[in-house]
C-alpha cells in the first residue's frame, strides 16, 4: 500500500471513530482531525481540536515487517510529538508503542491517541484483505528482476533514495517503489534501521525463474545456427565488446563438454551483427546460438564476474542448458561463484 493511501485510509478510520465514539460524548462540532501537508515532517501534521497541539505524522508501510525498535527510536527522533500512520499495527506492536508513549492510527482502526481531552486505545482489529488487495509479483517483473540483480551486486542501494536507484539501475522511477514494497512483504528486506536483503536463497532461486521467464527473452536481439559445430573455441566476443553466457564460460575449461546452446551477451546491436558476420554464423530464429542484449551496466553488474560476466547470469544460463550433465556443473557453479551473495548478512 502506497504512503498515500496509508495516509487516507488511516485518517478516515480515525474520523470515522471519533465520529461514533467521542463526539457525542465530547459534544464538540467540530471533533475530527485533518491533515495539514505544511510542517516539519514530509508526510503531514494531523491536526484537531482535541489534540493538545499537532501532531507530526510518520506514515509507514508494512509497519509489522519493521524492526519495532528502529522504529520508535526514528519516531522519538523526529522534531516534535508525532504520531504514527501505518498500514496495520498488530496486538503485540500495539502494546509496544503504547507502552513508550507512541501514538498511531493504522487502517484497520486500531489506534492510541492521548490528549487532556482524548485517551483513547483500540487494538485487535485486523484488514485481512490488506495484503491481498496488494498487486502481488510486481518484484519479478522485469524492472523487479533488474533491481533485485543490483541488490545482489550492489546492496548499498538498498539504502539509496528511490531516484537514485532508477537512475542507476535505468528503471522507471514509479517502478522502484512498489518492487521494494512487494520486497518487504514478501520477506526479502528487513529493515533494521539499515535495510538488508534476507532470505538470499530463496530470493536468488526465484530470480532465476524470473529471469529466464521474464527479462532474458525481451533482451533477445538474433538467433544462429553455424556449419561449424567447434566455432565457439576460437571464437572471442570480447573483440566487438561482447561476451559469453554460462555454457560456453563453463565448457571451454571442462574437457569434453560441449554447449548444447550458446549465449552471447551485447550491449550494441551493430557489434552483435559485426560478430555474426565475422564468424559466418546465420540468421535463423529458431538457432541455438541466441544472442541478447546485456540488460546491466558496469554500475552494478558486481565484482566477481567470471571472464567479464556475473556469475547470476552464468549461472541461470546452465540452469537453462537442456543438457542434464550441465545441473551437476549449476550445483558446483553455485557453490563456488555465487556462495558470498547469498550470505545472510553480507
Amino acid at each position: 500500500m502506497e504512503k498515500k493511501q496509508i495516509l487516507q485510509q488511516a485518517l478516515k478510520r480515525l474520523n470515522d471513530f471519533i465520529e461514533k465514539n467521542v463526539r457525542p460524548m465530547a459534544g464538540a462540532e467540530n471533533a475530527g482531525f485533518s491533515v495539514n501537508r505544511s510542517g516539519d515532517s514530509p508526510d503531514g501534521v494531523l491536526e484537531g481540536e482535541l489534540l493538545d497541539k499537532p501532531l507530526l505524522i510518520m506514515v509507514q508501510s508494512w509497519a509489522p515487517q519493521k524492526d519495532i525498535n528502529a522504529l520508535i527510536s526514528q519516531i522519538k527522533s523526529m522534531p516534535g510529538k508525532a504520531v504514527l500512520f501505518a498500514d496495520f499495527i498488530n496486538p503485540v506492536m500495539a502494546e509496544k508503542l503504547r507502552r513508550r508513549s507512541i501514538a498511531f492510527v493504522d487502517c484497520a482502526g486500531n489506534l492510541s491517541l492521548k490528549s487532556r481531552q482524548l485517551n483513547e486505545y483500540v487494538k485487535g482489529k485486523k484488514l485481512p484483505r490488506l495484503r491481498s488487495q496488494r498487486v502481488r509479483g510486481r518484484a519479478f517483473n522485469p524492472a523487479g528482476l533488474k533491481l533485485i540483480f543490483a541488490l545482489f551486486n550492489q546492496p548499498r542501494f538498498l539504502n539509496s533514495s528511490y531516484r537514485d536507484i532508477s537512475n542507476k539501475v535505468n528503471i522507471a522511477l514509479g517502478s522502484v517503489g512498489p518492487v521494494m514494497d512487494d520486497l518487504y512483504a514478501s520477506g526479502y528486506i528487513l529493515d533494521d534501521g539499515e535495510r538488508h536483503l534476507v532470505n538470499k536463497k530463496r530470493l536468488f532461486e526465484r530470480w532465476v525463474d524470473g529471469y529466464l521467464e521474464k527479462l532474458r527473452p525481451k533482451q533477445i536481439l538474433d538467433c544462429y545456427t553455424s556449419n561449424d559445430k567447434n566455432w565457439w573455441k576460437n571464437a572471442d566476443p570480447e573483440k566487438f565488446q561482447g561476451l559469453w553466457g554460462g555454457e560456453v564460460i563453463i565448457a571451454k575449461p571442462t574437457p569434453f563438454m560441449t554447449p548444447e546452446n550458446i549465449t552471447v551477451y551485447f550491449s550494441s546491436e551493430l557489434k552483435h551483427k559485426a560478430f555474426a558476420e565475422h564468424h559466418g554464423l546465420k540468421q535463423d530464429d529458431g538457432g541455438d546460438i541466441c544472442v541478447y542484449k546485456s540488460f546491466w551496466s558496469p554500475a552494478y553488474a558486481g565484482d566477481n564476474n567470471i571472464d567479464g560476466i556475473n556469475p547470476m547470469i552464468i549461472y541461470a544460463d546452465i540452469v537453462d542448458s537442456i543438457n542434464p550433465g550441465s545441473w551437476d556443473v549449476a550445483k558446483t557453479f553455485y557453490g563456488e561463484a555465487i556462495a558470498h551473495l547469498l550470505e545472510e548478512g553480507a
